[in-house]
């Protein structure tokens, strides 16, 4: 068999095969993760956060994408000053417990976090973060949003506690009105009346995450990832376990199904394009690498 004619079999055989794509959408919400963690979760999940301006050595090393945010009143533009792809609002401001601002205090300090923005030349400045009391949360941002009517506002941030995907797309849904991307950059099952256990997390992973991957709305999501011993706030009793991978770099049975989940685009290496399939957006997959 010539040369050429080995080529024409082999471009036949790739316009047969579809390499998944990492999620855009996918993230994980985790203080101090480790390189093995981080080298785990690729190539499904492609960004990450942990409530500060700072990434630490481990995620600057990685090639996830570290978002930063600003998480309260104390701030310094001066604790991280590498490029970004999106910095991150305060975080609840709408609760007492985390940055607790009014409205009107937080868009007087939104001038000082657009600059920070442009300092770090990311492409997409999200609002402060709701907590998932629908409507304290609707509330502060109508109220921020007319207090800042010519701020850069380029996404919304949300956080949901709901342990059904009903749940999620009414607090998805009374976002709508503002007319922005939704960011839901921390999200598990954490309901007393619904099975918290590492179980339940799956069952509610595989019921939302391909939800998630198919709503235009949803620019973002971040997996809230603690296990029962990590668990970082009383949200409810007994403790979730909603973690997805160990120190060591092992997954949890939680971990495998949020990196398998299948993608709702696929590459054609052929010609570079991206197509939609059904069974990508709704199936779990093999896993990409052994």
């Amino acid at each position: 068999m010539s040369q050429r004619s080995r080529c024409c079999l082999l471009i036949l055989a790739l316009a047969k095969l579809d390499l998944v794509l990492g999620s855009s959408k996918r993230g994980i919400a985790r203080t101090g993760l480790t390189p093995r963690e981080l080298q785990a979760l690729l190539p499904s999940v492609t960004w990450t956060y942990n409530w500060k301006l700072s990434p630490g050595p481990s995620a600057r090393s990685s090639s996830v994408d570290f978002m930063p945010m600003v998480h309260g009143r104390q701030f310094s533009r001066s604790d991280y000053s590498a490029q970004a792809n999106a910095l991150l609002g305060f975080n609840e401001p709408d609760i007492d417990t985390q940055a607790h601002l009014s409205p009107g205090e937080a868009a007087a300090m939104w001038p000082e976090v657009e600059q920070m923005a442009n300092q770090l030349g990311v492409q997409t400045l999200v609002s402060p973060a709701m907590c998932g009391d629908i409507g304290k949360g609707t509330s502060w941002m109508g109220s921020f949003l007319n207090a800042c009517q010519n701020c850069r506002i380029d996404a919304i941030a949300i956080h949901s506690y709901w342990c059904t995907l009903g749940g999620i797309q009414n607090l998805v849904g009374n976002y709508r009105r503002f007319g922005k991307k939704i960011w839901l950059t921390e999200f598990a099952c954490a309901d007393p009346n619904f099975d918290v256990s590492m179980d339940g997390q799956i069952r509610f992973m595989k019921e939302v995450v391909p939800w998630l991957e198919s709503e235009d709305l949803i620019e973002k999501y971040a997996w809230f990832s603690y296990f029962t011993n990590q668990w970082q706030y009383a949200i409810t009793n007994p403790s979730p376990d909603a973690g997805l991978v160990h120190q060591n770099g092992d997954l949890s049975p939680l971990g495998r199904v949020y990196v398998n989940l299948g993608q709702n685009r696929r590459l054609n290496p052929v010609n570079g394009t991206s197509e939609e399939t059904e069974s990508a957006k709704y199936t779990e997959t093999e896993p990409i690498f052994a």
